[in-house]
């Protein structure tokens, strides 16, 4: 069994966090996906071709599915002048990802940080928010 071994920088643009979402074959979900696929077709038509990566829904066993990621750090030379963001703790508890940021090529700015929401009942009654 391999090992685990904590990330360098040869990993830093690569290192990202993802969540996967399926509809379970439901009608709502695949017209989302539809509708994903044809706001990908319009922003296609507006930038170079090969500019944008393709739009592939994943399968969780047979059932359809769309992936969201953000990385972690955005390269100097993509945004030289981006603003350094310290992670947050529920992101990076152990400080591995705050460690790999501490060099001139990466950076963790506004557009790797990481949102956490949870959904909430307010009372037993009302919906959930």
């Amino acid at each position: 069994m391999d090992e685990f071994r904590r990330p360098n920088e040869q990993h830093q643009p690569f290192i990202r966090q993802s969540v996967q979402l399926t509809g379970f074959d439901s009608k709502e979900f695949q017209t989302c996906i539809n509708k994903l696929q044809q706001l990908h077709q319009t922003f296609s038509r507006q930038v170079p071709e090969g500019n944008m990566e393709p739009l592939t829904p994943g399968q969780f066993h047979q059932f359809d599915t769309v992936e969201f990621a953000t990385r972690y750090f955005t390269s100097r030379r993509d945004d030289p002048n981006g603003t350094e963001m310290p992670f947050d703790q529920s992101t990076d508890p152990n400080g591995v990802l705050a460690r790999l940021a501490n060099n001139k090529k990466y950076f963790h700015g506004e557009d790797n940080k990481v949102l956490y929401y949870a959904l909430k009942h307010v009372n037993d009654e009302s919906p959930p928010r």
